[in-house]
């Protein structure tokens, strides 16, 4: 009796020891060949991206009326693209990557198909009232040795490499319709820092030239910026548009000047130093303590 039970248990393990085996794939490189490649219109990525795409429109603003805005200023930042939390604005520098713009290199791909406008003042104040044209910023740039020896725009122009920050103007208002202190970005200037050459002996001297070769109106750009995604630093997989970005306000930045009495001079005007970023930060806490005291506890 025990002879058998210890044969029909070493027969049901053989049986079983026989079935893993078979059903074990066969690694072999020899054996299996040389695959096929697909289609190459045939590979997708691991999901469709369909957050942002060419049809895309912007998140239009909300209705308002004079009659609701209880109080407003006019407020000048600059972004320093050097800062970390800004490296989304700045790279790529040369040329898109994967259908990834730059800010500077999104703009410039704007002003040459035409769905931007770019303007050449240089009034801070009304930035916005003489429209031009990529030709007339690079004969006006020229004055300060942006082309190379054959007359044409060197990279500074083209690559965005020398793009170091931008200027945005932004109109601070508090509706009282809806009780909240709300902004708009209102005009954008990139910023670009070149070195000082003189032109009889070709050498640097001390200093930089600080260049300001065009405005644009933010909200006209706001088609493009939706339809363009930016680099998400912490997830891949939730995307950003560049408009995105500016209306969550993810861009680190300080502030420049605001609208007073002294016709909008900028903070370094009067003030150099730690002293001007203590006068930022007043200007800031004071738009903070003008929402809070608008409150009634």
């Amino acid at each position: 009796m025990k002879i058998a039970k210890y044969l029909f248990v070493t027969i049901i393990g053989a049986c079983i020891s026989l079935s893993a085996f078979a059903q074990q794939p066969n690694t072999s490189i020899s054996q299996g060949g040389p695959g096929t490649a697909p289609d190459p219109n045939e590979i997708v990525d691991v999901y469709d991206r369909v957050n942002i795409t060419p049809d895309k429109k912007p998140i239009p603003y909300p209705y308002l009326r004079e009659a609701d805005v209880m109080w407003a200023k006019d407020i000048w930042r600059i972004i320093d693209l050097r800062q970390r939390m800004n490296y989304p604005l700045r790279y790529p520098e040369t040329e898109p990557i994967e259908d990834r713009y730059s800010l500077y290199l999104l703009l410039m791909e704007g002003i040459r198909s035409g769905e931007i406008t770019p303007y050449a003042s240089q009034d801070f104040n009304n930035p916005l009232t003489e429209p031009t044209t990529l030709q007339v910023i690079y004969n006006r740039i020229e004055a300060d040795t942006i082309f190379d020896d054959n007359g044409n725009p060197s990279e500074i122009l083209t690559n965005g490499s020398s793009v170091k920050g931008f200027y945005i103007k932004e109109k601070w208002y508090f509706d009282k319709q809806h009780s909240e202190m709300r902004v708009r970005i209102y005009a954008m200037a990139p910023l670009l820092i070149t070195p000082k050459i003189d032109p009889i002996t070709g050498q640097m001297l001390p200093g930089v030239n600080r260049i300001i070769p065009f405005f644009v109106y933010f909200p006209q750009c706001r088609n493009l910026m939706a339809t363009h995604t930016v680099y998400n630093p912490n997830n891949d997989a939730q995307a950003l548009s560049f408009d995105d970005l500016f209306i969550q306000r993810r861009f680190a930045s300080t502030i420049a000047q605001e609208s007073n009495e002294f016709g909008n001079r900028f903070i370094i005007d009067y003030v150099t130093g730690q002293d001007a970023l203590m006068e930022a930060e007043r200007i800031k806490h004071e738009l903070f303590i003008m929402e809070h005291d608008l409150w009634e506890y």
